[in-house]
């Protein structure tokens, strides 16, 4: 448990309303965002060169020289469930099989790996090597330590109020995985801001229960991962040969969801599908990406890697700076589902992995 008294926090607010300002809460509600100097870049180009030059050399750096804060859900949720056996297990891996991402044999993206689970997460780093490296992921979010990126680009979330020629949501017995078809003009892309001038398009949505990544030591409900491949490689598999000389590859949006007296529309729509039909594959919404990823502007971002094997340490991962919501009803069916075989659903996350004097950063934009 870790002891908040005399830290300044700052909530994460159960909203999916875009803000422009991350507000600080202190005794007297000054809004301190405005007032400190920005002492790490001048400008964006400055900031992403330091993150490709933490990223391809992996050196390690001292303390952050500017003290920011990040915002905290509130109220935590009393989730006891969360954790499965951490004890180490003799890894069960079956016949290679497609599973990467929910791909499949019949999927453009489709990448064949070794068959893995969440029990035997200690031992994964005996069948893939990157497991076991010092900049992985998820981990857990500091309240403090955050260098803020003032002056960044903005942002930019481009496509993703186009609607897609199908979506396809998939069970596969660990996550619920969403993918969807574009014209090849129109798939979603994201650029700006700690992506600098590099585009990403969209490649699958993942939807896990509780979170992996925690914030001060606190799990939430639910978590989303975006995951994004770099424009210049055609698929998944061509991101992954790239990646070891390619720091970058990726990148991973997360969303956060915390207990609230609603359900964000998206997440809303994914389990109505799941919870009626609970197949490993079904289609039939067609919504913008926008209703399942809501742009936003103030984040966290740091560079890590996939949070399931062949755990590639080649992603940029931006943390949506304020929660969204979900009801504890809908958490509660989650957990009556039944895998694509008809038994229960074990599902499980990975642990949080150490930082290793990663440096975080802040992004604030009006």
């Amino acid at each position: 448990m870790i002891d908040l008294k005399g830290i300044e926090v700052l909530e994460w607010r159960p909203s999916n309303e875009n803000l422009s300002v991350v507000e600080r809460r202190t005794c007297n509600t000054q809004d301190q965002t405005s007032t400190r100097p920005n002492t790490l870049y001048d400008d964006a180009d400055d900031l992403q060169k330091q993150l490709d030059n933490e990223a391809r050399d992996k050196l390690k750096f001292g303390k952050p020289k500017t003290i920011w804060v990040l915002h905290l859900p509130t109220p935590f949720p009393d989730i006891t469930y969360l954790m499965t056996s951490r004890e180490s297990r003799s890894v069960d891996f079956r016949e290679p099989t497609v599973s990467f991402y929910g791909a499949t044999t019949r999927a453009p993206n489709a990448v064949t790996v070794i068959d893995w689970d969440y029990q035997s997460q200690t031992e994964w780093k005996k069948i893939f090597p990157e497991c076991g490296g010092r900049m992985q992921s998820p981990v857990d979010l500091p309240v403090q330590g955050y260098y803020r990126a003032k002056g960044a680009r903005k942002l930019l979330f481009t496509n993703f109020d186009v609607k897609p020629e199908k979506i396809t949501i998939k069970n596969d017995g660990k996550r619920i995985f969403l993918y969807g078809i574009w014209n090849s003009k129109l798939v979603p892309v994201v650029h700006g801001g700690a992506a600098h001038s590099r585009r990403y398009l969209f490649h699958s949505l993942s939807i896990t229960w509780p979170s992996e990544h925690t914030v001060g030591g606190l799990q939430y409900p639910m978590e989303s991962q975006a995951i994004h491949i770099s424009s210049e490689y055609k698929s998944m598999q061509e991101a992954l040969d790239a990646a070891p000389s390619d720091p970058q590859a990726f990148l991973g949006i997360v969303n956060i969801y915390k207990y609230g007296d609603h359900t964000q529309q998206g997440l809303k729509e994914i389990f109505d599908v799941v919870l009626k039909d609970n197949t490993l594959d079904a289609s039939g919404i067609f919504h913008p990406l926008n209703i399942f990823i809501p742009p936003f502007k103030d984040y966290t971002s740091y560079q890590g890697s996939l949070t399931m094997p062949p755990c590639t340490e080649s992603v940029l991962w931006l943390v949506r700076a304020r929660s969204l919501p979900v009801t504890r009803t809908l958490i509660s069916a989650v957990h009556r589902l039944r895998d694509p075989y008809g038994e229960p659903q074990r599902f499980a996350v990975r642990m949080t992995q150490p930082l290793n004097d990663r440096k975080l950063y802040l992004f604030n934009q009006k």
